[in-house]
């Protein structure tokens, strides 16, 4: 997909590769299975070419869950894992590749899919849809500009045997606790998006107040604190190579701390988490003062959760989070 202009140069041709998938069913044995209409889960491997030689080649492996509608007819898949790119941007060797700055880059997919059962009153399922495809690490290493690919698939399907099983269906236990309060502590590497750069590690503190809405999901009210070298080393980059813009001097705050308004979706012991933010003190211009976090968190214990977000404002990404976070 063209969605930048900087990877023009990149789409030559169609990508081709192969999928290979396993999935398995889910009865009701938890709670949150039949709050989900029993969803599936399992995994897949992708291998890409993704039609340039300057990408060549991307292999990625990702955890799925795949929810169901419409009587069990139309499903939504998505996924989230890590891939390796052999071939990534050098300046010497490979300088018009300015999807890929790394060789370890984040992987997500979606699928949506309608399933036609036994057409024509054979033992044969017929099956459409579509997905995509979205590669990027994250800034933690730049040139990353990422690359999208989306597609159409049709197939038939055949079971040969299925085994006879229930589907589960219970009373479920109300929540007993409505109120929370939470303290994480996150980090990782990236860089300033300046070519060429080491990338840097961050910290982010955050802090905030939550609401369990019901057994599916809970909303939050919290504040971060941004501590990101790779700003600071952006300023006195901006201010080295650009005095006569007189945009900075070098010395200005490269801290910043913003306001968030999240939304919690839980899956059983895991949740997936999306936010949305602004910058209360933002001492300088750097990408936009609203921000975005998306994500998932484990829950280790009742108290204890491990969380993985992606940071962007809005297109540009501009960190992937690891925190470990406590809930009181």
């Amino acid at each position: 997909m063209r969605h930048s202009p900087q990877i023009l140069q990149l789409i030559q041709g169609s990508t081709q590769g192969l999928l290979f998938s396993w999935e398995r069913k889910t009865y009701g044995d938890k709670d949150w299975q039949q709050l989900y209409n029993y969803p599936s889960y399992g995994a897949s491997l992708l291998v890409q070419d993704m039609g340039s030689p300057e990408l060549g080649r991307v292999y990625s492996l990702h955890g799925e869950y795949r929810f169901f509608f419409w009587e069990r007819q139309l499903s939504l898949k998505a996924g989230l894992g890590a891939g390796y790119i052999p071939k990534t941007y050098d300046p010497l060797t490979n300088p018009r590749n300015t999807a890929y700055g790394s060789s370890l880059t984040a992987s997500i997919i979606f699928g949506l899919e309608y399933r036609l059962k036994q057409i024509f009153g054979s033992p044969i399922d017929f099956k459409f849809g579509g997905f995509l495809v979205h590669y990027s690490n994250g800034k933690t290493k730049s040139p990353n500009t990422s690359t999208n690919n989306y597609g159409v698939q049709i197939g038939l399907s055949h079971q040969f045997s299925e085994t006879e099983k229930t589907y589960t269906t219970s009373v479920l236990e109300p929540i007993t606790k409505s109120w929370s309060w939470d303290l994480v502590a996150a980090t990782g590497v990236n860089d300033s998006g300046i070519w060429g750069e080491d990338n840097e590690a961050f910290l982010t503190l955050t802090t905030s107040v939550n609401k369990r809405l019901s057994q599916r999901s809970g909303i939050s009210l919290g504040m971060d604190v941004f501590f990101t070298p790779s700003v600071k080393t952006f300023i006195q980059y901006r201010a080295a190579a650009y005095p006569e813009e007189d945009q900075f001097q070098g010395d200005e705050d490269w801290r910043r701390v913003g306001l968030f308004l999240g939304h919690e979706l839980y899956l059983g012991q895991w949740s997936v988490l999306s936010q949305i933010g602004y910058y209360v003190y933002y001492p300088i211009d750097y990408l936009n003062r609203e921000y975005l976090k998306v994500g998932v968190r484990r829950y280790l214990t009742d108290q204890f959760y491990a969380s993985l977000l992606l940071k962007s404002h809005y297109s540009k990404a501009e960190a992937i989070e690891f925190g470990i976070g406590i809930r009181l």
